[in-house]
């Protein structure tokens, strides 16, 4: 996971961030570095801070999840990859590596993403090419007057120098690798007359037409029913490990989380607040807010499940709180501290950061006091 430095200006409320080399990647086999990104809405009300100094590192063949409520940044910090922010919003700063292939011998050159223009050549070659999306709504994302097969035979003719009749054979190799039956047939057929979860898995042959390096899914199996859902895990899965993609999926469920992440970042109002390891996550959650949805979640086995919802809502994006943002909500919260000091990524262990001053050495003693807010244990379930 990537680790970060941070120092914090109790005075000012301000902090900086200072990142490793972005081009040294001798120690590991890294395809995405995005640093500090910041994504700015700017409407007649005022600003929207939706992504506000997003840091992560993403390897080859490796899956992370983005995690958190409606309105925490999710979506919008995934557009932000392929330049793919509408009018009003705007990346404001940051800066996106995305690092292709190494050529044989050598080490692989990042481009910047953030610093080209969305319409440039260099944006159209990555997008669709070497970083795919899959969005939420595949209804959305079909045209409804032409055929799917169409649809995955232009996304591939567009990146790919072939014929109409062979890119028609690929899009019915991926229609049969991602389980589509008949795919002869249905190669045809018009979104409408596909169920949610065979257009779904068509959006995924179409992500998977150019053999994408990086696949972005944005809550790919809400809309799912638990079956379906399952199957297109497996299904991404499977495929990930067949062309060694990377994976950056994003979701508010922790269930799927738990069944396909390799790292998790946890985001609330456009920051990362917990940033580790699946395993370490759901056993040792360290920030009050990734506590919370996990004490949320229903547990299956108990007889009589208490759901445990967070507390309160999460603020207009015109009326972001002073010092850490989860604050108001925050069972741990110290006033004076906690509004007020704008907390870092502080290291945990050596495969966690959390964004509480609970782990900063100046402030540990204010909350000394204060009942551990950590997860029920399945007694409390129980009872």
């Amino acid at each position: 996971m990537n680790t970060r430095t941070e120092t914090t200006d109790t005075d000012t409320n301000t902090h900086t961030e200072t990142h490793r080399d972005a081009h040294n990647i001798t120690k590991r086999d890294m395809l995405l570095r995005v640093e500090d990104l910041k994504v700015h809405f700017f409407t007649d009300e005022g600003v929207v801070k939706a992504v506000d100094g997003l840091s992560y590192d993403l390897e080859r063949g490796k899956t992370l999840c983005l995690v958190g409520e409606s309105g925490s940044g999710k979506s919008v910090s995934a557009r932000a990859l392929l330049q793919l922010i509408g009018r009003p919003g705007k990346i404001v700063n940051g800066r996106i590596f995305y690092y292709p292939e190494p050529e044989e011998g050598g080490k692989s050159k990042p481009v910047d993403i953030a610093a080209l223009s969305p319409k440039s050549r260099e944006v159209r070659t990555i997008r669709g090419n070497e970083i795919s999306m899959i969005f939420q709504e595949p209804m959305r994302s079909f045209s409804p007057s032409y055929t799917v097969g169409n649809q995955i035979i232009e996304n591939i003719r567009l990146h790919d120098n072939v014929s109409k009749a062979e890119a028609r054979n690929r899009a019915i190799e991926l229609l049969r690798r991602v389980g589509i039956p008949k795919p002869e047939t249905r190669v045809d057929a018009y979104p409408f007359r596909l169920s949610g979860g065979m257009l779904q898995r068509c959006m995924i042959a179409m992500a998977l037409s150019c053999n994408p390096k990086l696949l972005i899914a944005d809550e790919p199996t809400t809309a799912l029913d638990v079956t379906t859902q399952a199957q297109i895990l497996d299904l991404m899965r499977e495929l990930q490990e067949i062309y060694n993609m990377a994976i950056l999926f994003i979701t508010h469920d922790l269930g799927v989380v738990a069944e396909i992440a390799d790292d998790v970042a946890v985001m609330y109002l456009g920051k990362i607040v917990e940033y580790s390891d699946v395993v370490t996550v759901f056993n040792q959650p360290k920030h009050p807010y990734t506590r919370a949805l996990l004490r949320s979640i229903p547990k299956v086995a108990a007889r009589r499940t208490r759901l445990d919802p967070i507390e309160g809502m999460v603020p207009s994006p015109f009326e972001r709180p002073t010092g850490c943002l989860f604050h108001p909500r925050c069972t741990r919260a110290v006033m004076g501290i906690c509004n007020e000091v704008v907390p870092p990524m502080i290291p945990v262990n050596d495969h966690q950061e959390a964004r509480c001053l609970i782990y900063h050495a100046d402030y540990a003693d204010a909350f000394s006091e204060k009942t551990p807010d950590n997860p029920p244990t399945e007694e409390q379930h129980h009872a």
